[in-house]
């Protein structure tokens, strides 16, 4: 038998020499181990979780792109988010537009900042907050209040508005033939 202890959790581990190489308290690895499992099984229940189809007001009927779970959400591509906004009427401006709880439709080309085209982040944010996933508000100055929100739907609508008159009298002017310079 041999008279040295094998170490324990609080003892240090030694070389041949003796000195100590490293703490070995496999109780933090172990706590460690389950911190991070439990994280992992938390953000696979997040990601997992289901999403339930939104329904187009004129057809009826959710797009077969619509992500049915929320990691489906984050791995949405530009080309698809442009196509359910789309579908979604959050696109171009129409009659239909402002029927949705959470339109988006002012802001789907516009960057961040307001200037140039909106990046695919920009634009899952704000899919994210047309079908309201909590977390994709639109970053604000301020605090966000009431006044704020009325602030922006007026814009909102005030936006749809003008390019629905703009359409119509489009098309009047292409109907009437004023747009081809007879008159």
């Amino acid at each position: 038998m041999s008279s040295k202890t094998p170490p324990t959790p609080t003892t240090p581990s030694t070389n041949f020499g003796g000195e100590p190489l490293i703490n070995h308290t496999p109780t933090s690895t172990v706590a460690k181990h389950t911190d991070h499992s439990l994280q992992y099984r938390r953000k696979l229940t997040h990601l997992s979780t289901t999403l339930a189809p939104l329904l187009s007001i004129t057809s009826g009927t959710a797009h077969p792109s619509f992500p049915s779970t929320i990691l489906h959400y984050h791995l949405l591509t530009e080309d698809q988010l442009n196509e359910l906004a789309h579908h979604y009427h959050q696109r171009t401006p129409s009659r239909f537009s402002l029927c949705y709880p959470l339109p988006v439709v002012g802001r789907w080309h516009h960057g961040t900042t307001g200037q140039g085209e909106a990046k695919l982040e920009d634009k899952r944010r704000r899919f994210g907050r047309f079908v309201g996933l909590r977390g994709c508000e639109s970053p604000v100055d301020g605090d966000g209040d009431e006044a704020n929100r009325e602030r922006e739907q007026r814009a909102m609508e005030l936006y749809v508005e003008g390019e629905i008159k703009r359409r119509e009298e489009r098309a009047w002017a292409e109907m009437t033939g004023r747009g081809k310079g007879f008159w």
